[in-house]
């Protein structure tokens, strides 16, 4: 009988990942107008007491079973958001460099991933890493170590995503949208401060410029491993989350 491709067994891989690789990640904090953080929070998620932003780039470069090898980078900015007392990251953008994990990310998660050209170069003591969609660099982190900090314990973190699909026939949705909760325990390997800067520029389809640095937290590169439990927590306002749906796909 001829083979068939396009029919299979439905092999899903597990969604939590109890203890993840060590991964290598050039990583900013800043903060910015709090009242543009509020504008960019869809309901039920709330304004955070600090309007912190989060920018990082993680490369993923691994030996599997079998003589496989995988790699992709990465990328995420977010800003902290509340939901029910919690305070989390809400990721605006996760930019990748791996078609295949855009739509199943997207459908099954929630996750706002959209392609991009990533790089993340360590040379020495200088560090860098772009980011870059239709022709523009819109994300860039460069610099050089400056020290090597005490690593943290292990701390809880947590994010929130919307998962949804929209109307076939007009505004709206056809599912959704849905609150994922997804709850992490992070675990520092080393940490090192970085001197250098964070730019960030204009591009239409990952508007990062619309949340402007006003102050420049930490500029770190840091090795960890992760935990990862995302957890459905259930159906938002579809008419108030209707504003914020788009910004995901590539209409302009």
């Amino acid at each position: 009988m001829p083979q068939n491709r396009w029919v299979a067994d439905a092999q899903w891989r597990p969604a939590s990942t109890p203890e993840g690789p060590v991964l290598p990640s050039l990583e900013a904090v800043y903060l910015t107008d709090p009242g543009l953080v509020a504008s960019v929070l869809p309901p039920p998620l709330e304004a955070p007491p600090e309007p912190r932003v989060h920018v990082r780039i993680t490369n993923i470069d691994l030996d599997l079973p079998g003589g496989h090898h995988y790699q992709e980078k990465v990328g995420f900015f977010a800003v902290d958001a509340v939901y029910d007392g919690k305070l989390g990251e809400y990721p605006l953008l996760i930019p990748i460099d791996l078609e295949s994990a855009v739509a199943i990310s997207r459908e099954r998660f929630g996750e706002p991933k959209k392609l991009a050209d990533i790089e993340m170069a360590r040379d020495g003591q200088h560090v860098e890493g772009s980011i870059s969609r239709h022709g523009t660099t819109f994300i860039e982190m460069a610099g050089d170590v400056a020290e090597t900090l005490p690593v943290p314990e292990p701390y809880e973190a947590t994010q929130f995503w919307f998962k949804y699909l929209p109307a076939v026939e007009g505004p709206g949705f056809d599912a959704g949208p849905l609150l994922v909760r997804v709850d992490q325990v992070r675990t520092p390997i080393t940490l090192e401060r970085i001197e250098g800067k964070l730019v960030l520029r204009d591009v239409a389809t990952a508007p990062v410029a619309d949340l402007p640095v006003e102050e420049l937290v930490s500029l770190t590169w840091t090795t960890r491993k992760s935990s990862v439990h995302p957890v459905l927590v259930g159906e938002v306002d579809a008419e108030a989350f209707a504003p914020y749906a788009f910004a995901r796909y590539d209409h302009v």
